[in-house]
C-alpha cells in the first residue's frame, strides 16, 4: 500500500514539474490575478443580491406592521364612528358633536398621515398600501377634508394633516375608479410556490 501512495505522489510531482516546464512564474500570477478578479466580481454579485433580499424583506415587514396597525381597536372604532357622518363637516360642525368625534377624527387622520410619510420615504410602496387601505383612506377624507382645511386655517398650521392629503393625492392620481376589486381582479389567482 505504501508503494502505490509513492507512486501517486511521483505521478503528481511528475504532473507538476510537467505544468511547471510549460508555464513560467509570470502566467501564472496572471492565473491567479484573473481568478481574483472573478472572485471579487462574484462576491459583489452575492453582495448585490443580499442587499436586495434585505430591501425585500424591510418592505414586507413594513407591509405586515401597516396591516397590523389598522387592527388596532381605537382605530376599528374611530372609524366607524366616522363613517356614519356625512361627508364635507366643517370643524364647527365637528365640534359640535363631541369630544369623541374629534379624538376619533385625529386617530384616523394621523393613522393615514403615518402611511402617508411612509408612503413618501418609500419605506411602503403605495400599491401594498392603496390594496391595503386606500378605499379607507380616500372615505376619510371625503368626510374630513373640510374639517382638516378649516383646522389648518383657524390654529394656523398649514401642515395639519399634510401627508394625509398628499397620499389622498397619490391615490387619486392613480384613477382608483378604473381598479378591478380584487375579487375580480384576482379571481384566477394561484398560491405562489414555495
Amino acid at each position: 500500500m505504501a508503494r502505490t501512495d509513492i507512486g501517486s505522489y511521483k505521478t503528481l510531482y511528475n504532473q507538476l514539474c510537467l505544468i511547471k516546464k510549460m508555464m513560467n512564474l509570470d502566467q501564472i500570477v496572471d492565473i491567479v490575478q484573473i481568478l481574483g478578479i472573478l472572485v471579487l466580481i462574484y462576491g459583489m454579485w452575492l453582495g448585490l443580491k443580499q442587499f436586495r433580499l434585505l430591501r425585500s424583506q424591510r418592505r414586507d415587514l413594513a407591509i405586515m406592521e401597516c396591516a397590523r396597525s389598522f387592527e388596532d381597536k381605537e382605530f376599528t372604532e374611530a372609524y366607524r364612528l366616522l363613517t356614519t357622518l356625512e361627508s364635507g363637516l366643517t370643524k364647527k360642525q365637528m365640534d359640535s358633536l363631541g369630544e369623541e368625534y374629534e379624538i376619533a377624527a385625529l386617530r384616523t387622520g394621523m393613522k393615514f398621515e403615518t402611511i402617508g410619510l411612509l408612503v413618501y420615504k418609500g419605506v411602503v410602496p403605495i400599491d401594498a398600501m392603496e390594496d391595503l387601505v386606500g378605499g379607507a383612506a380616500l372615505t376619510i377624507w371625503n368626510l374630513l377634508e373640510e374639517w382638516v382645511n378649516d383646522t389648518r386655517t383657524i390654529r394656523s398650521h398649514p401642515t395639519f394633516m399634510e401627508w394625509f392629503q398628499w397620499l389622498v393625492d397619490r391615490l387619486n392620481d392613480r384613477d382608483r375608479s378604473k381598479r378591478l376589486p380584487a375579487f375580480k381582479k384576482y379571481k384566477n389567482w394561484n398560491s405562489p410556490p414555495y
